[in-house]
């Protein structure tokens, strides 16, 4: 629920089409009832109803989180610390706001991973298609590539991309990490208990008669 939303003084852009504006926008949860307060770079239209009646409708280009502070993503600790550590890069990036920055480290992460996985090729294009070879699907080999054309897209054009873009690319990692390494490590938690109570029953057990 919107608690606050009000332009900031001296922040109106009137010679673009449509003009721009930052607001300050405060923002309150149904469940748990805390707040959020975050700067919104708005463009504004304004629609004519009739006569001196009219509308004005605000398209949101930038949403930056103020208050409290983003606490920067991390991948699941069954991802190899290495791995780990150039994704929290990123992220550290991302949360401040620097997505030039965090494109690069994502791409760092993907490659960090195909490095991992043992995938063969000579550039970074290649170790990822290859990583179809060794059982990870199309949508991971995709959600790689998305993010090797945003990290050479900041190192090499200086292209920045939207937060919820960034965003997109750093959950496209995490979901993969999900499939890669979270999933297999549970399977095997959950065979080595199975396996384990398979023991222990045994050993409940009995012995026969001499």
């Amino acid at each position: 629920m919107c608690t606050e939303h009000r332009e900031l003084q001296g922040t109106r852009v009137s010679n673009t089409e449509p003009s721009t504006a930052k607001f300050l926008m405060s923002l309150r949860c149904h469940w748990c009832n805390a707040e959020s307060v975050f700067l919104r770079l708005g463009a504004m239209e304004v629609h004519q109803l009739s006569g001196a009646r009219y509308t004005v409708s605000i398209a949101t280009r930038e949403l930056e989180q103020l208050w409290p502070k983003r606490t920067p993503r991390e991948l699941a600790p069954e991802a190899p610390e290495t791995i780990r550590e150039v994704f929290s890069e990123g992220a550290l990036a991302e949360a401040a706001g620097a997505f030039r920055l965090a494109g690069i480290g994502y791409r760092a992460t993907v490659e960090q991973i195909v490095k991992e996985r043992g995938a063969a090729g000579k550039n970074l294009y290649e170790r990822i298609t290859a990583l179809k070879d060794l059982g990870a699907s199309q949508e991971i080999v995709d959600a790689f590539h998305e993010a090797r054309f945003v990290g050479n897209d900041a190192a090499h054009e200086a292209l920045a991309y939207s937060a919820e873009e960034i965003a997109d690319i750093a959950e496209l990692i995490d979901e993969a990490v999900l499939v890669l390494y979270v999933q297999p490590a549970q399977r095997t938690q959950m065979a080595a208990q199975r396996a384990a109570r398979r023991t222990s029953q045994k050993q409940a057990k009995p012995s026969g008669g001499a």
